[in-house]
């Protein structure tokens, strides 16, 4: 049975003769009638009558292209897939991120990305770890990771999407909050507000107070950089976080240059085991442009 006799069927159904089925398939007469022919004689039974010069199913043709119908209706479905993933209309991407990087980057691409092609599906997962992003990309979990630099390249394959310096952030109305520049000794003594310990931010922040003799006031701890930002605008403390995070609470809280520069290098990860989808490099094509322009 092939696909060609059942649409032949269907033709001949709609249009009543067999010249107007033709007209319909772009085929001749004689190749409609060969494929109804053709799939009677396999079938062992008759699918059409004729009456008043015009082909009608016989009930044993009723049932079976009862039946037919779902096959075509699949067969449509399935070409219609397959011309909306032609022009990225159709699928799915999956991306995790840093905490970091989900506000001022990921929110507004995936916005661009979803006005443009309504039809795919996008889930967002936000894990503080670049660790267990890694895993979950190399297991094919997600399409796409956004992770700080440098990560292992074993099992995934690494871009590099942008440099940024990190920023000191007060609560207003700090001391240090109309400064055009901090400089790290004018937190000696200051209330500061850490991401938790063990993390690569905590380390990093903590070997360059360490490394210019600054004693500052470690009174709070956060799990994210979003907390911290949340905290400083509360009035815990200050802190140094990367500049995407700070516009999380635009207008709550100071974000200010700060010396000597703190640099954060962020990339994306994909995995080694696939090919990447067309619609998958297209949001790339709109992290890597958002980027760009943040950092401009």
């Amino acid at each position: 049975m092939k696909l060609r006799q059942l649409e032949a069927i269907r033709a001949v159904i709609a249009t009543g003769t067999t010249t107007h089925a033709a007209e319909m398939l772009h085929l001749t007469q004689s190749a409609i009638s060969r494929l109804i022919t053709e799939l009677e004689r396999e079938l062992d039974f008759k699918l059409f009558d004729r009456r008043h010069g015009r082909l009608s199913l016989t009930s044993d043709g009723e049932i079976f292209f009862h039946e037919a119908e779902t096959v075509l209706a699949g067969m449509d479905r399935m070409n219609a897939t397959a011309d909306d993933i032609r022009s990225q209309q159709a699928g799915s991407v999956r991306i995790v991120s840093m905490p970091a990087l989900s506000y001022g980057l990921l929110s507004p691409a995936v916005a661009a990305f979803s006005k443009a092609h309504p039809k795919v599906r996008v889930s967002v997962d936000v894990v503080g770890q670049r660790e267990q992003i890694q895993k979950r990309v190399a297991g094919g979990q997600f399409d796409i990771g956004l992770v700080t630099l440098p990560i292992e390249q074993e099992d995934v394959h690494v871009e590099h999407l942008f440099s940024v310096n990190g920023v000191c952030i007060t609560p207003p109305g700090h001391r240090l909050s109309k400064r055009t520049k901090v400089m790290a000794q004018d937190l000696s003594g200051e209330p500061f507000v850490s991401v938790d310990q063990g993390t690569s931010l905590r380390n990093r922040v903590d070997n360059l107070f360490r490394g210019m003799g600054v004693q500052r006031l470690l009174s709070v701890e956060a799990q994210t950089s979003v907390m911290v930002c949340h905290l400083v605008a509360d009035g815990a403390g200050v802190s140094l976080v990367h500049p995407f995070v700070a516009t999380a609470l635009r207008g709550k809280l100071s974000a200010i240059p700060f010396e000597p520069a703190l640099r954060f290098d962020y990339g994306l990860v994909f995995p080694r085991s696939r090919s990447r989808p067309k619609i998958t490099q297209t949001l790339t094509d709109i992290l890597k442009s958002q980027a760009g322009e943040l950092v401009a």
